[in-house]
């Protein structure tokens, strides 16, 4: 029973070594803008961690830049399902919509940003660009604001006309 226990563990530990191994292979390559190998080594690691948010979020924002919005909407959608306050992942679900122009999504998503994270000053940029977009000049520089207390230094270009 003892040597069956310690041989689970073992193999345990090496399907975290190898998810690790890939998803730090797959986090250099995405550093260096190899999309294409990056998805290929976050493709290995899900297949050691198939429960691993993290995972999902690279490859989703992988495929995100290589413009495979779909694919990666359906990665980062893998994410919060998984990890459901992972604001990362919701952010860029929110930029992809921004990026679509679809402003009203985009901000369901930004506010899980903030929800989870609101020191996010990010999110509070996108979410004012989003409201700035549906003529929310009021809420788009309330957002504005609150991502310059949180240290954006280029908000004097934020300017909802």
């Amino acid at each position: 029973m003892m040597i069956y226990t310690l041989l689970i563990s073992l193999n345990l530990l090496s399907f975290q070594d190898g998810a690790e191994k890939f998803l730090n292979a797959g986090y250099d390559k995405y550093l260096e803008e190899d999309y294409k190998g990056a998805i290929m080594d976050f493709n290995k690691a899900a297949a050691y961690a198939p429960d691993n948010a993290e995972v999902f979020y690279l490859r989703g924002v992988c495929k995100s830049a290589m413009g495979e919005k779909k694919a990666a909407m359906d990665d980062l959608n893998k994410a919060t399902e998984l990890k459901e306050d992972y604001a990362e992942a919701y952010y860029e679900k929110g930029y992809i919509f921004l990026s679509d122009k679809n402003a009203e999504l985009a901000i369901k998503e930004f506010d899980k940003v903030i929800q989870y994270n609101d020191s996010f000053a990010e999110a509070y940029v996108s979410r004012g660009t989003a409201k700035c977009m549906m003529n929310d000049v009021e809420g788009a520089t309330k957002d504005w604001n609150k991502a310059k207390e949180l240290g954006v230094g280029y908000s004097e270009y934020m300017i909802c006309e």
